[in-house]
């Protein structure tokens, strides 16, 4: 089986994470698979800073392309150019069947109607070319954004888009001449054979509300290859006495869609009953209990500071699946998050729930097991070895082949 993963970075965000971990679980089992990107994190369109750390990579789009796209969306609301035809002869060319497996294709990248046509013409040439499509966000049902952010207007034809703000940004709002004419698009990719699969329910849900009962199946995502073996290395990490270690993590910390700034500020009140920890670029909190440890791109070193951590507080709005509950959850952490469909779907397999902010408040001053107690109704030690099951990328990959296999 030959197996093309196309996302728009290598391997910066869940999306990224989730489709390398694919390519590089089915290069493991023998598999024949590249993995195509748009370019690297940050807005030149260069290559990614890891191309070189990983096998079978293809760098797809000029910079220009990129470039031109960043600077046009905010005024078009669409990535007005970018294709894939520099792939053709190689995708027809490839002996013996070919799954394309679409992730992530907005944020500047490629313009859709490109894709389709793409698609058309592939499978015109070589017929036993099968097409796959993960949506790790909305952007399947709106006029413009990714993340709803808790907006329903998709629902009636994105008349008015309450926010300019919402990913991707724009400075006019277009989303309502653009939703009829996307969904076409996605229409004739449904017409051209092409699966879709979301890890979310609730994206799944929206999807299938739109385009057509079970047009969208739902397989979770899981803990990536090198967090495994990171993860078996790992030791538990006993009940430490003394004030609460409470774990923020976002890649941008200012983003209040990720890190709700006023719960953080409120955490920060308690003052010296807990020890606030945040992993992440540009924070905005500075106080006596805050250590902000920055950035970390080092998984190892990351996984290695969270294990140290006596909970990890989630109050993000717009994630769909979040790999960073999965982790901290793999490893024994708590996770205590705020409502959201994502954060409830994620902690649901291991036996816990979500809570208000009030609640929040509550909880990160409690102690380890008590907190494993509230939010999983289980011990520490029966939360640690639930978790550490729940969410493996090996189960994620099987079935992923299982539904190649069966295309």
């Amino acid at each position: 089986m030959n197996i093309l993963q196309f996302n728009v970075r290598l391997a910066e965000g869940g999306a990224a994470g989730v489709a390398l971990d694919l390519h590089l679980r089915a290069l493991q089992k023998g598999l024949t698979s590249h993995f195509v990107y748009g370019y690297g994190y940050g807005k030149g369109g260069k290559k990614s800073v890891s191309h070189s750390n990983y096998p079978h990579v293809i760098k797809q789009t000029p910079r220009l392309t990129s470039v031109a796209n960043i600077a046009l969306f905010r005024l078009f609301n669409r990535d007005l150019f970018g294709n894939l035809d520099n792939l053709y002869r190689k995708v027809t060319r490839t002996p013996g069947p070919l799954v394309l497996h679409f992730h992530v294709l907005h944020s500047y990248w490629l313009n859709l109607a490109e894709v389709v046509a793409f698609c058309e013409k592939v499978k015109n040439h070589k017929p036993d070319v099968r097409l796959v499509w993960t949506l790790h966000d909305h952007w399947s049902v709106t006029g413009r954004c990714a993340f709803t952010d808790g907006c329903e207007g998709w629902k009636s034809g994105c008349q008015k888009c309450p926010t300019l703000t919402n990913y991707p940004p724009v400075k006019v709002d277009r989303a309502h001449q653009l939703v009829v004419g996307k969904r076409q698009l996605f229409q004739q990719m449904l017409s051209l054979g092409c699966q879709f699969i979301s890890p979310s329910q609730h994206v799944a849900e929206a999807f299938n509300s739109l385009y057509g009962a079970g047009r969208c199946r739902i397989i979770n995502n899981g803990i990536d290859v090198a967090t495994e073996a990171i993860l078996s290395e790992l030791s538990p990490v006993s009940e430490r006495q003394g004030k609460p270690k409470i774990a923020v993590v976002a890649h941008d910390l200012r983003y209040d869609g990720k890190t709700n700034q006023q719960l953080v500020r409120d955490m920060m009140a308690a003052g010296n009953n807990i020890e606030l920890h945040t992993f992440g670029k540009f924070s905005p909190f500075d106080g006596e209990n805050v250590v902000n440890h920055g950035f970390e791109t080092d998984k190892r070193k990351l996984m290695s500071a969270l294990n140290q951590m006596d909970a990890l507080v989630f109050s993000s709005r717009v994630d769909n699946y979040p790999l960073i509950l999965c982790e901290a959850l793999s490893i024994g952490v708590p996770v205590i998050a705020t409502h959201s469909d994502a954060a409830q779907e994620v902690l649901a397999k291991s036996g816990g729930r979500t809570f208000s902010e009030d609640e929040v408040l509550n909880l990160v001053q409690m102690s380890k097991s008590d907190i494993a107690q509230a939010v999983f109704g289980a011990s520490l030690e029966v939360f640690c070895k639930r978790s550490r099951t729940a969410y493996s990328g090996q189960q994620m990959l099987e079935e992923y082949v299982s539904f190649y296999q069966n295309l």
